[in-house]
Formats: structure tokens, sequence, C-alpha cells
């Protein structure tokens, strides 16, 4: 065997051991990370019990978790950006986290969860903004939320905003605003605009898999401007021309 070829094998095997320690190590300081940034917050169930909830971003598997007690909520489409967290009142915790979006495209979703008779639930999840650029052409939309109470009943406000900006383009120019009021279904624990009928065989989309399934039942809906959400079968997703996509 050569001397030459031994150099080679070598040096292939050096780089080799490099890159596994690399990724080793960038491996290890995610899960590092992950154990500093996992959070944990007392929050009230809707009976009025002191429960906690740990937010946990796996920035290893690229995945936000919800954890109370058995139940997980898991989030896969998840860039491994810290999500902001924050009470929207004492029974219900909001978080912002960023989706991993295209060129020039920044996007970011909004969950709301809550906790009754010892069960964690999605009541909200929906598009929180997207920014997109192109050339000239400026768009951005964005939601907020907002809850009130009034006589018992939980009731979410919603303020929509959606601008196109184009210099050369000014006669596309447009600057939407919109205010929805989502109510609260005490039994599904969700918000919703409305209750609708589906009676279809649609495409549903996970992150992993795609089939097409017959549906049928009366759904809780989410109209935010174009931005179209159902709830089925405890998880939300979105409408989008006869295909719906988990959130």
């Amino acid at each position: 065997m050569s001397k030459r070829f031994l150099l080679i094998l070598s040096l292939i095997l050096f780089i080799s051991n490099s890159v596994l320690f690399a990724q080793d190590e960038l491996l290890e300081n995610r899960i590092v990370q992950t154990k500093k940034d996992t959070r944990t917050f007392n929050i009230l169930s809707l009976e009025g019990r002191t429960v906690k909830v740990k937010v946990l971003p796996d920035y290893a598997r690229n995945t936000l978790c919800v954890i109370y007690l058995r139940d997980t909520v898991k989030v896969f489409d998840y860039w491994d950006v810290f999500p902001e967290t924050s009470y929207l009142s004492r029974q219900f915790l909001k978080i912002n986290y960023e989706v991993r979006g295209g060129s020039n495209l920044g996007l970011g979703n909004s969950l709301i969860i809550c906790v009754s008779n010892n069960k964690l639930y999605e009541a909200l999840h929906v598009l929180r903004y997207t920014n997109w650029e192109s050339g000239d052409l400026i768009k951005k939309y964005n939601v907020k939320f907002a809850l009130v109470t009034r006589k018992k009943n939980y009731v979410i406000a919603a303020s929509v905003r959606d601008n196109s900006m184009s210099t050369n383009n000014p006669e596309t120019n447009y600057h939407y605003t919109n205010r929805s009021t989502l109510h609260f279904d005490k039994k599904l624990k969700v918000f919703y605009s409305i209750k609708h009928d589906l009676y279809d065989t649609v495409k549903v989309s996970y992150h992993n898999t795609t089939y097409r399934r017959h549906i049928e039942g009366n759904f809780p809906e989410i109209f935010l401007e174009d931005n179209k959400y159902v709830f089925i079968g405890g998880q939300w997703f979105e409408l989008n021309n006869g295909a719906i996509i988990k959130y």
C-alpha cells in the first residue's frame, strides 16, 4: 500500500472524525440550550386550581413541546428561536413561536393553551404574522389577541392588520384592518368564530405524512381575514383549497 494512499486515507479519517465531533458538539450544545430555555408556568385550570405547565423548546429535534402531566402538545413546524410565552389571563397561556419561512419570508404562529380536568387543550393555534419582501414589494400580516370576559364567558378580540406596499405599482397597495370576536366553547375548550358543517373528502397534511380522508360533522372554525382554521379531533388545522393542514 503506497504512502500516498495511506496519507489520503488518514486525511479522510481525520476529516470524518472532525465532522462527527463537530456534529456531536453541536447536538450537545442544543441539548444544553434546551434545558436552559425550558420554562415552567403556573396557571389556573378552568376549574380554578393552580397547575404547572412546562414549555420546552427542543432545539435538537426542532420541536416545541408544551407539557402538563401526561399530555403533550408538540409543534413540529418550529424554528429554533426562543418562544415568547405570556399570560393572556390567569387561565390562558399564549405562546408565540417562529416558523422557518422561505426566501425573504418571515413567519410566526400563536398557540393558546389552557387546562381543564387534568387535560391540556389547544384553545387556539393560528398564524400570527408574515413578513415578505420581493424587490420593492413589502407585505405584512399581523394578528394580536386580547382576552375579555363577558358574563363569565371567555371572549377573544382578534385585531388583524394586513398591508401591501409597492413603489413601482402603487395601484396594488392596500391597508386592511379588522377586528374579530372569538367565542369560547366550554365543552371543547377552544375559541371559534362560527361552527360549520363539513361533509367532504379532503387531503389531510401532517408534518410527516399526507393522505385523503372523508370527514363529516359540525366543527369550530376561526376566520382571520382570508386565513381559515378548523378544529377536528382535538387538533387545529388550516383550511386551504379542499385540504386541511395540521398546525
